[in-house]
């Protein structure tokens, strides 16, 4: 699979022109590339959500990776195989493009081997990505794709945010965003 990372010097990022004014030490205070993981998985307490947003993804195999096995195996009760699969798929906490696939997005497409509608991965408009992460977690989606055994613990009334993905405001053209309401 290859990977895609952009390194973009901070002058692009900089006012009109690439000059900046006012430079300041670079402060990272969030990271969210799958939304609802450092959510469920990292407590408040300890600031255990605080250090993943401000970790590295490269940090998340000893971190991330820690607060999943707690919550799974503690929390919501679930096995350690489908333990396992959860860490296996959700770290590193980035979203993913398998630049090799030729098919649409799909959230968690690469991950999934293309068991969320696509293999190639990242994530379309219209993907619900927080109940797609919910499903993971306390529903029967690992076990539904074959990739550990049903343990029998699922949660259904925690796969859903109940909030459907919106396609009311989207169009043909990039930036694909409608107007703001």
């Amino acid at each position: 699979m290859k990977q895609l990372f952009l390194l973009i010097p901070i002058a692009v990022l900089a006012g009109c022109g690439g000059v900046s004014r006012n430079p300041q030490t670079f402060l990272q205070v969030d990271r969210l590339a799958r939304p609802a993981v450092n959510e469920v998985f990292a407590t408040v307490a300890g600031d255990r959500h605080k250090v993943n947003d401000e970790n590295n993804p490269t940090d998340d195999a000893g971190q991330l990776a820690n607060d999943i096995q707690g919550f799974m195996t503690g929390t919501a009760g679930r096995s350690q195989a489908i333990t396992n699969v959860v860490k296996a798929v959700l770290v590193p906490d980035v979203l993913v493009a398998d630049l090799n696939q030729t098919d649409s997005a799909a959230y968690l497409g690469a991950e999934t081997g293309g068991a969320t509608g696509g293999k190639f991965g990242g994530r379309k408009l219209t993907d619900d990505v927080v109940d797609i992460s919910l499903g993971v977690i306390f529903g029967g989606t690992v076990p539904a794709l074959g990739l550990a055994p049903d343990d029998n613990k699922e949660i259904p009334t925690l796969t859903s945010d109940n909030v459907g993905a919106s396609g009311k405001r989207f169009t043909s053209t990039f930036p694909y965003l409608g107007a703001p309401r």
